[in-house]
């Protein structure tokens, strides 16, 4: 596996990651306001786009790190093979 289809390999689970955990804790902050108004001490943003940013935030470390494993495991495959 080349370097660069490691790194695409990486950013585009990052993203897929981002979009489903901003989706998620979209939904979740509609369903559910009042508990999501309890963390967001601020004020400045909603409880709804308070959750989509930290399901978003989420989305993209869990993401990653899922890629990351990924691409380790096809090293290790790769690697048993020779």
């Amino acid at each position: 596996m080349t370097i660069w289809k490691t790194f695409l390999t990486v950013t585009a689970a990052a993203l897929i990651g981002l979009l489903l955990g901003g989706a998620f804790g979209f939904a979740a902050g509609k369903l559910t306001p009042d508990f999501f108004s309890r963390f967001n001490l601020g004020n400045e943003v909603g409880p709804v786009g308070f959750a989509a940013a930290g399901g978003a935030t989420a989305g993209v470390l869990l993401g990653g790190a899922l890629g990351g494993f990924g691409v380790l495991l096809q090293f290790l495959s790769e690697w048993k093979k020779k």
